[in-house]
C-alpha cells in the first residue's frame, strides 16, 4: 500500500521531481562515462605511450571523482532537501489521517529508492551512450582511425558508479528520515500558510557597500594584471585571490539594496504594472540567498575558466607538434653545465672557464669529447658499428655562447618593445649571447628540405621561431642593426629564421645568432667548448618510427651500456628504467623521438580536454541546479502571494512575465559577475601566455560560451516552467 502510494506521489509531482531528476541523470551519466575513459584504449590499434596516456588520464580522471562524488552528494542532498520542503503540508495531512511518522517515513523511504533507481538506470543508459560519443572525441583527439569499432562497456566504471550514487542515496534517504521524524504536526499543516519573511537592508548602507565592492574588485584585477599569472607564488596572486573572493561576496550582499536605491528612484519605471512585486521578490531571495549566489559566482568563474583556459592550454603544449618536432629523433648532449649558472651565465666568464671547470671535474668525458671534437655521431659510431643501418642521414647543431658579448647593447637599442611577462628582461641583458655556426645550420636546413643561407665574413643572421621573442626579434634586426660578437661587428640580415633546432614539445628557437664559420673556429682555437649539442636523426629508408626508435634505443645500449660510468649524478636524477643506455653529459644526456613527442602529446591533450571537460561540466551543473533549487522553493514560499495578486484582478500573463523576469534576474546575475572574472582571468593568460605564444583562445571561449549557454540554459527553462506550474496551481487551487 505505502510502495503504491510513493509511486503515486512520484507520478503526480513529475514537475517538483523535474530539477532532481534531470540533476540525478546528468551527474550519473558524466560520472559513468569519464570513468571509462580507459576501457576505450581497445577500440585503438596503439600500445606504449599511447596506450599508457588512457592509464594516466584514468587515473587523474579517477582521482578528481572522489571531490565530483561529494560535490554531487552535496547537490543532491541540497535538492531533496527542497522536495521535502515543498511537500510540508501534504505529510501533515498523512498524519491527521491516522499515519505514524514511521509510515510516513517510510512512503519517503520508497519514493526515495524509486527516483534513485529510475534515475540510475536512465543516467547509465545515457552514460553508456555518452561514453560511445567520447570514443570518436578520442579518436579525433588522437588523429587516429578506430580499427575495429565496437561497443564498449565499462564494468569498473559502473562499479564505481553505483558504489558512489547508491551510497549518496543512502545519505539522502537517512536524512530524509530524520528530517520527517523532527518535524512537528502544527508546522506541517500551517506550511503552506506560512510567508518566508522578506528581509530589507538599509539602502544607503548597500549602496556604500556595493561601490566598495566595485573597488575592491578593480583592485583585485589590477593586481592579477600585475602578476600576470605566471608567478603563483607572488603574493600580488594570493591578494588578488582574497580580494576578488571578498569583493564577490560583499558585492551579492549589498546588491538587493543597491538595486533597490536605484530603482524606486526612476518612478516612470518603476511604477508600472507588477514591477515593484517583481523588484521586492528578487530582492528578498537575494538578501536571504547572498551566499548561495557567492559560492555559485565562484563556481561558474572556476567552470568558464577551466573550459576556456584548458583548451587553450591543450594548443600551449600540444598545438604545432608537426614544426615542433621536424626530425625522427634527436640526441642531446649537455656538455657541460655549472649548477649555479644553468639558466644565465656571467658576462665575466672567459672562453675558457667552461672547459677548464669541465675538465677538472669530468676529465674522461672532457677527454673524449675533444678528442672527437665533439662530434656526437662520430663517437656513437666508432662505438656502434651498425649505426649506418638504421640512420639515413644527420645533422648536429652546437649552441655556443659568446663570454664578454651580451644581449645588453641590443635590449637597450629595443627598449620600447614592451616584453611579454614569460621574459626577464635583466635576464636576457646579463645572458651571452648564443650563436651557432652556419655550416650547421645549413646542413640542418637539408634534412628538412629547405634552402642554404649565405653569409658575408661581416654578416650574421638571427633564428627565431618562439612567439613570445618575435617582436623582440624584429626590434633586434631593425634598431640593433648590428651584433658584438668576440669584438667583431656583424650586421645581421633582415630575414629572420625560422628554424627548429631540435625535437621538442614546442618550438623553442629564441634569439640564437647563426655566425660565420671562423667565429666559431676562433671559439674554439680560444679553448670553449659547446654549451650544448643536438644531434638530429632521420631513420633509414622502410623503417617506421617504432622500429626507428627501438633500434635507436638499441644502437645507444651498445655504444653506452648501462652500468658505465657517468657524470650526470650531480644535475640529474634518472629512475632505474628510464633509458636503455648510460645517460651522461657527453656523447649522449637523453633522447627525444618525434612518435614519443606526438605520443605525449596525444596523451596530453587527451587529459586536458576531458579534466577540463569533467570538471567544468560538473560545476555548471553543480551552480544551475543550485540555483534552480532555490528560485522553485521560492516560488513555493510565494504561493499565497500569487494568489492574493490573481484575485486582484491581476492575469496570468502578467505574473507570467513576473516570474520569468524573476528567474531571468536571478540566474543572471551570478553569471554576469562570473563572466567578469573570467574575462579579467582569460585576458591575463591570453596576454601573458597564449598570445605570447601564438596559440589563439577565441575558439576555446565560443566553446565555453555554447557549453554554458546550453546547460545553464537549459536548467533556466526547466526552473521557469516547473516554478510556472507552482504558480498555476497556487492561483487555480
Amino acid at each position: 500500500m505505502l510502495l503504491k502510494l510513493a509511486a503515486r506521489n512520484i507520478r503526480r509531482s513529475v514537475r517538483d521531481y523535474a530539477i532532481y531528476f534531470v540533476t540525478l541523470v546528468f551527474g550519473v551519466a558524466v560520472f559513468y562515462a569519464f570513468n571509462s575513459i580507459g576501457s576505450q584504449k581497445i577500440l585503438f590499434s596503439i600500445e606504449g605511450a599511447d596506450a599508457s596516456a588512457f592509464e594516466v588520464t584514468q587515473e587523474l580522471l579517477g582521482t578528481f571523482s572522489v571531490v565530483i562524488a561529494f560535490v554531487l552528494g552535496f547537490l543532491i542532498v541540497y535538492a531533496n532537501r527542497f522536495l521535502i520542503k515543498r511537500r510540508k503540508h501534504e505529510f501533515g495531512i498523512y498524519l491527521t489521517l491516522g499515519m505514524g511518522p514511521g509510515e510516513v517515513s517510510r512512503i519517503v523511504l520508497y519514493e526515495t529508492v524509486l527516483v534513485g533507481l529510475i534515475s540510475l538506470a536512465v543516467g547509465l543508459v545515457c552514460g553508456v551512450l555518452l561514453s560511445q560519443a567520447l570514443s570518436f572525441a578520442t579518436a579525433a583527439l588522437f588523429t587516429i582511425p578506430m580499427t575495429h569499432y565496437q561497443f564498449v562497456f565499462s564494468s569498473t566504471a559502473l562499479l564505481m558508479t553505483l558504489l558512489c550514487f547508491v551510497a549518496i542515496y543512502v545519505v539522502v534517504a537517512l536524512f530524509n528520515l530524520l528530517t520527517v521524524r523532527r518535524y512537528k504536526l502544527i508546522d506541517l499543516l500551517s506550511a503552506n500558510v506560512r510567508s518566508e519573511r522578506m528581509p530589507v537592508r538599509n539602502p544607503w548602507v548597500c549602496l556604500a557597500a556595493f561601490v566598495a565592492s566595485a573597488g575592491v574588485l578593480a583592485v583585485a584585477y589590477r593586481l592579477l594584471n600585475e602578476n600576470g599569472m605566471i608567478y603563483l607564488e607572488d603574493p600580488k596572486f594570493a591578494w588578488a585571490t582574497v580580494l576578488m573572493l571578498a569583493g564577490t561576496l560583499v558585492f551579492f550582499w549589498s546588491l538587493a539594496g543597491f538595486a533597490i536605491a536605484v530603482v524606486t528612484r526612476a518612478r516612470g519605471a518603476y511604477l508600472r504594472g507588477l514591477v515593484p512585486f517583481t523588484v521586492r521578490q528578487i530582492a528578498s531571495k537575494v538578501n536571504t540567498a547572498f551566499v548561495s549566489l557567492w559560492v555559485v559566482c565562484v563556481l561558474l568563474f572556476l567552470s568558464i575558466t577551466t573550459f576556456s583556459t584548458g583548451m587553450g592550454l591543450i594548443e600551449v603544449f600540444c598545438g604545432g607538434m608537426e614544426k615542433a618536432a621536424p626530425y625522427d629523433a634527436t640526441i642531446r648532449a649537455d656538455v657541460y653545465y655549472e649548477e649555479e649558472t644553468d639558466l644565465v651565465h656571467p658576462a665575466s666568464e672567459s672562453l675558457t672557464a667552461r672547459a677548464e671547470s669541465m675538465a677538472a671535474e669530468h676529465p674522461a668525458t672532457y677527454a673524449d669529447g675533444t678528442a672527437y671534437g665533439w662530434d656526437i655521431e662520430a663517437k656513437l659510431r666508432d662505438a656502434n658499428p651498425a649505426w649506418d643501418d638504421f640512420v639515413k642521414e644527420s645533422a648536429q647543431i652546437d649552441y655556443w655562447e659568446v663570454p664578454g658579448s651580451t644581449y645588453a647593447p641590443l635590449m637597450e637599442a629595443a627598449a620600447d618593445v614592451e616584453l611579454s611577462t614569460v621574459l626577464n628582461e635583466e635576464n636576457i641583458k646579463s645572458s651571452n649571447i648564443q650563436v651557432v655556426d652556419v655550416s650547421q645550420l645549413n646542413a640542418l636546413r637539408a634534412m628538412t628540405g629547405a634552402d642554404p643561407i649565405t653569409l658575408a665574413d661581416d654578416e650574421c643572421a638571427l633564428a627565431n621561431n618562439m612567439d613570445a621573442t618575435d617582436e623582440l626579434a624584429h626590434a633586434f634586426i631593425e634598431k640593433g642593426k648590428v651584433a658584438s660578437i668576440l669584438g667583431h661587428d656583424l650586421r645581421i640580415q633582415d630575414e629572420i629564421l625560422d628554424v627548429q633546432f631540435s625535437d621538442n614539445a614546442m618550438t623553442a628557437t629564441a634569439l640564437v645568432f647563426v655566425v660565420p664559420d671562423q667565429a666559431v673556429s676562433e671559439l674554439r682555437a680560444g679553448g670553449a667548448i659547446p654549451m650544448t649539442s643536438y644531434l638530429n636523426l632521420t631513420y633509414a629508408d622502410g623503417l617506421s618510427a617504432t622500429e626507428g626508435d627501438e633500434a635507436l634505443a638499441e644502437g645507444l645500449a651498445i655504444a653506452l651500456p648501462k652500468g658505465s660510468p657517468s657524470d650526470l649524478e650531480t644535475s640529474y636524477t634518472y629512475a632505474d628504467d628510464a633509458y636503455s643506455f648510460q645517460p651522461g653529459l657527453w656523447p649522449a644526456s637523453t633522447t627525444y623521438t618525434k612518435a614519443e613527442m606526438s605520443s605525449q602529446a596525444d596523451g596530453l591533450r587527451m587529459m586536458i580536454t576531458y579534466l577540463a571537460l569533467y570538471v567544468g561540466f560538473i560545476f555548471l551543473v553543480a551552480t544551475a541546479a543550485i540555483l534552480a533549487i532555490q528560485q522553485l522553493s521560492e516560488a513555493a514560499d510565494s504561493q499565497q502571494r500569487y494568489r492574493l495578486l490573481a484575485k486582484l484582478g491581476c492575469d496570468e500573463r502578467a505574473l507570467n512575465r513576473s516570474l520569468f523576469t524573476q528567474v531571468l534576474v536571478y540566474f543572471l546575475a551570478p553569471l554576469a559577475l562570473a563572466v567578469c572574472h573570467s574575462a579579467c582571468a582569460i585576458g591575463v593568460m591570453s596576454t601573458t601566455l597564449f598570445e605570447a605564444l601564438g596559440v589563439p583562445v577565441q575558439g576555446p571561449i565560443m566553446m565555453a560560451a555554447g557549453f554554458t549557454l546550453v546547460i545553464y540554459g537549459g536548467y533556466l527553462l526547466i526552473t521557469y516552467f516547473a516554478s510556472k506550474g507552482i504558480m498555476r496551481q497556487a492561483i487555480r487551487g
